[in-house]
C-alpha cells in the first residue's frame, strides 16, 4: 500500500471517530439552553487567550532551540515557522503528521539530519507528556476522594507510561549502542536481520537528538520551558469560563488540559470530536457543572486553542512558500 494511500486511510477513519464522538457528544443537547449560554456569553474575554496562547509557542520555540543545540546553532526565527507549520498540520490532520512535517521543514532549511531533529520534537512531546503528567497528580490531589478507582488506575498508569518511556530515552542516549540492540533484539531473534539493521541505524540516528538528556544543566533549562508552556496554557483556559460567566476553581484549567489531552491521544483532526466529548462529557461527570455549560465550554476552548494556531500557521507557511520561490 502507497503512503497516499495509508494517509487517505488514516485521515478517513480520523473523520469517523470524529464524527462518531461529536455525535455521541451533543446527542442529547437541550439546544435553547446551549443557545442561551452562548447568547449570554461575554465574548470580549475571549481575546484574553491570544496573548496567554502565544506565550505557549514562544516557549516552544525556546525549548526546541535548546534541544537542538548540541547538534547546531539554529536562531529562533528559523525554528519558529516549521514549529508553527507543524502544530498548524496537528490542527487538522489526525495522527500527529504534523511532527514529521515539522522535523522535515527544519532538517531541510538547517541540514540536520532528519532522524535527529525528530528526536528533538520526540523529547520536546515527552516532556509536555510529563508535564501533563504532573498535572495529572495535582488533579488527583486537588479531587482525590471524588475520583473512582477506575479513574485514578488510569491516571496513574498513565503517568507510569511516560516515566518508562523516558527511561528508555534516557537509556538510549547514555548507552546508544547497548540500547539499540535491546530494542532489535526480537527482530534477530526471529531472524528479521534486515530490519534490524535499518531499525537499529535508525535508532542510533535517533540517539543523535538525545544529546541534550546527558546535561543536567540544560535540561533543567527544558523543564524550566515546559513548566512556562503548561503554565501559560493553564493561563489560557480562564477566560473562557469569564466569557461563559461559569464559576472555576484553581485546577479547573489543568484538569481541562489533561482531559483535553486524553482525547487528543485518539487521531482525529485536530482532536475535533474526542476533546469534545471529554470536556463536554467527562468533565461535567467529574465536577458535577451543568451539561448545556460543560457543551459550551467543550466548543469555546477547543475553538481558542486551535483557530488561533491554524491562522499562525497558514501565515508562515505561505511566508515560507513566497521564500522558496525567491
Amino acid at each position: 500500500m502507497s503512503k497516499k494511500n495509508r494517509n487517505a486511510i488514516k485521515l478517513t477513519a480520523g473523520v469517523i471517530i470524529a464524527a462518531l464522538t461529536v455525535w455521541l457528544t451533543f446527542r442529547n443537547t437541550d439546544w435553547s439552553e446551549l443557545n442561551s449560554a452562548f447568547g449570554n456569553a461575554r465574548w470580549g474575554y475571549i481575546l484574553l487567550v491570544i496573548p496567554a496562547l502565544a506565550s505557549s509557542y514562544v516557549f516552544r520555540v525556546y525549548r526546541w532551540v535548546t534541544l537542538l543545540a548540541p547538534m547546531k546553532e539554529v536562531r529562533k526565527t528559523i525554528a519558529a515557522p516549521p514549529l508553527l507549520t507543524g502544530f498548524m498540520l496537528n490542527s487538522i490532520l489526525p495522527g500527529r503528521l504534523g511532527e514529521f512535517a515539522r522535523s522535515a521543514l527544519l532538517s531541510r532549511r538547517t541540514g540536520i539530519p532528519f532522524v535527529s531533529t525528530f528526536a528533538t520534537v520526540v523529547v520536546a512531546r515527552l516532556f509536555d507528556g510529563l508535564a501533563l503528567t504532573g498535572l495529572t497528580l495535582v488533579v488527583m490531589t486537588a479531587m482525590w476522594d471524588s475520583l473512582s478507582k477506575s479513574v485514578r488506575g488510569g491516571l496513574i498508569a498513565a503517568g507510569f507510561g511516560y516515566i518508562a518511556i523516558l527511561f528508555i530515552l534516557i537509556a538510549l542516549r547514555k548507552w546508544h549502542e547497548t540500547t539499540a540492540g535491546v530494542l532489535v533484539y526480537p527482530f534477530r531473534k526471529f531472524h528479521f536481520d534486515k530490519a534490524a539493521s535499518r531499525i537499529e541505524k535508525m535508532l542510533l540516528d535517533f540517539a543523535t537528538g538525545l544529546d541534550i538528556l546527558k546535561n543536567p544543566g540544560e535540561l533543567a533549562r527544558v523543564s524550566a520551558l515546559t513548566i512556562g508552556v503548561w503554565l501559560s496554557l493553564c493561563i489560557s483556559v480562564i477566560p473562557v469560563f469569564y466569557a461563559l460567566e461559569m464559576p472555576w476553581i484553581w485546577f479547573y484549567p489543568p484538569l481541562i488540559l489533561v482531559l483535553a489531552g486524553f482525547g487528543m491521544l485518539i487521531p482525529t483532526p485536530g482532536g475535533a470530536g474526542t476533546v469534545h466529548y471529554a470536556l463536554g462529557v467527562l468533565f461535567p461527570a467529574i465536577i458535577g457543572i451543568q451539561d448545556s455549560q460543560a457543551k459550551a465550554l467543550a466548543i469555546v476552548f477547543h475553538a481558542t486553542q486551535f483557530i488561533p494556531v491554524i491562522a499562525a500557521g497558514l501565515v508562515v507557511t505561505r511566508g515560507n512558500i513566497k521564500l522558496d520561490e525567491e
